[in-house]
């Protein structure tokens, strides 16, 4: 996978972290003008934090590995990185099961996100005239984003995370819900 970065007066913003929020808001029902204005303020208050947080020589670490749920890929989806204590956010995209992240070292909480969209049963006449007949649902369980407990120790000799993810939320065996 070919790593997304922009260069902008010599500091590093990690594109992948605004693609993966971007993501999650275009698979919300929005109609396009307001998912234009609230993706333009995202990646501009976005820009804004990795500017002051982080510079060219930033340490990040590229991490992978996979993304299953109950056992299958997750097809799409997005996958966010906090730190717990000190560093900047992090994340990608997931693509076919698998994914690759930008991240500081250190102790990182992890939110996955992944939708499908399904058809509204009974649209309102505005919906089905502005195209929004359909909604955006998580594929996800909350124990694995919103609510998420997910911890990893990101090294750069720790690079490789595989989520194996179930429908009932439990955490990954492996996986630490505290650091």
């Amino acid at each position: 996978m070919v790593s997304n970065q922009i260069w902008l007066d010599n500091e590093n913003v990690r594109y992948e972290s605004m693609r993966s929020l971007i993501y999650q808001m275009e698979h919300h029902a929005m109609s396009k003008k307001q998912l234009t204005s609230l993706s333009s303020i995202v990646v501009l208050l976005l820009s804004f934090s990795f500017l002051v947080g982080c510079g060219a020589s930033d340490g990040m670490i590229t991490i992978s590995g996979s993304v299953t749920l109950d056992g299958e890929p997750v097809e799409d989806g997005s996958i966010s990185l906090m730190p717990l204590k000190e560093g900047g956010m992090g994340g990608g995209l997931i693509e076919n099961g698998y994914y690759t992240a930008k991240s500081s070292p250190g102790e990182m909480a992890v939110q996955i996100h992944a939708h499908k969209m399904v058809k509204k049963k009974n649209p309102t006449r505005e919906e089905v005239e502005r195209g929004l007949t359909e909604d955006s649902v998580s594929i996800i369980p909350p124990a694995y984003n919103n609510q998420s407990l997910l911890r990893i120790m990101v090294a750069p000799d720790h690079r490789t995370f595989e989520f194996k993810l179930t429908k009932d939320g439990k955490i990954p065996e492996g996986m630490s819900t505290k650091m």
